[in-house]
């Protein structure tokens, strides 16, 4: 009898392990369902997906940097880089597409700089992409002369970040792309095995004969890759550029990716454990809007789930740890 209660126990935790993130999102769902006057309004729905859709895409990037066990402090300062340089082209002649494809050209190049600078040079990527995103931020500034870009734009580009895919918001549609090929890339692709591999442990993943330096550099290409993109598309969405536009993507795709760890792969950062962490945000803020809760509630409450998130893959880790 003891046996069989200590199995399912087992059950229910790896179950919680798995699950329990989604199970947090459908319970907060249903809170604000019921006593938030306005939440349950489908446009309302439709404009929290549309909220967070930037927030995703960049959230996505810096997961496949954690993926290869680096981080990245770069990506809003290249965000805000490419999107004042997109800008920048378009009202200076460029033609959009090929605007678009030099700003995230130079995305993928800051991302493969610093990856060459981490597994080449040694220098751990903490530090490196402090570094490089500090020289994004300055080479904005040069750029720009710290004045924003204002003008009118060509339709076909705005229409990436107002346009409507049938009766869904261009934006959105970006979003779940972005995340279902994150998603193939990382589990269905020998890139993406091998990117898993050497996060999850880089000795073994050489012995076995991956190219570990590669794929950390692939990966931090992708996060520049991925913050170029979402530069691009915030600029197209308000149709203008600053300095500082990406700015405030820091803290969100931190809290995004880090609530990622705890969705299907305890302790391991994943594409669709992001999008619920992004999810789960945007309920959190659009909800505490709604319920007129002042902006600073919502930061500490973020805090919190960021150190929950943490603490709870850091106490499942030392249970398998332990057997």
């Amino acid at each position: 009898m003891e046996a069989k209660e200590r199995i399912s126990d087992s059950r229910v935790t790896r179950l919680l392990s798995r699950f329990g993130a989604i199970l947090a999102l459908v319970i907060l769902l249903g809170i604000f369902l019921l006593f938030i006057p306005g939440f349950s309004d489908g446009r309302n729905l439709l404009n929290i997906l549309s909220q967070i859709a930037l927030l995703v895409v960049i959230s996505e990037g810096f997961t496949l940097c954690l993926i290869v066990g680096e981080l990245d402090l770069s990506f809003p300062s290249v965000a805000s880089l490419s999107g004042a340089l997109v800008a920048g082209l378009i009202f200076g002649g460029a033609h959009p597409a090929l605007a678009v494809l030099i700003c995230l050209a130079v995305g993928a190049l800051f991302g493969a700089a610093a990856g060459l600078l981490v597994t080449k040079v040694g220098i751990p990527s903490l530090i490196t992409t402090l570094a490089s995103g500090i020289i994004a931020g300055g080479m904005v500034y040069m750029y720009t002369k710290g004045v924003s870009f204002y003008g009118k734009m060509p339709e076909g580009f705005l229409l990436l970040g107002r346009g409507y895919v049938g009766p869904v918001p261009s934006l959105i549609a970006i979003m779940l792309i972005a995340v279902a090929t994150a998603q193939i890339f990382i589990s269905c692709t020998r890139a993406g095995k091998y990117m898993q591999a050497t996060g999850a442990n880089p000795v073994a993943a050489r012995l076995a004969g991956v190219n570990t330096d590669f794929y950390k550099i692939l990966a931090l290409a992708l996060t520049g890759l991925a913050a170029a993109f979402t530069g691009i598309l915030l600029t197209s969405k308000l149709g203008s550029a600053n300095p500082e536009g990406a700015a405030g993507f820091m803290m969100d795709a931190f809290a995004s990716s880090l609530l990622g760890m705890t969705v299907l792969n305890m302790g391991r950062a994943n594409p669709f454990g992001t999008f619920v962490g992004a999810l789960m945000i945007g309920v959190i803020n659009n909800g505490m809007t709604l319920a007129g809760a002042p902006y600073y509630q919502q930061d500490i409450t973020k805090g919190i789930i960021i150190i929950f998130s943490v603490a709870l893959t850091s106490i499942q880790n030392k249970r398998l740890a332990s057997g």
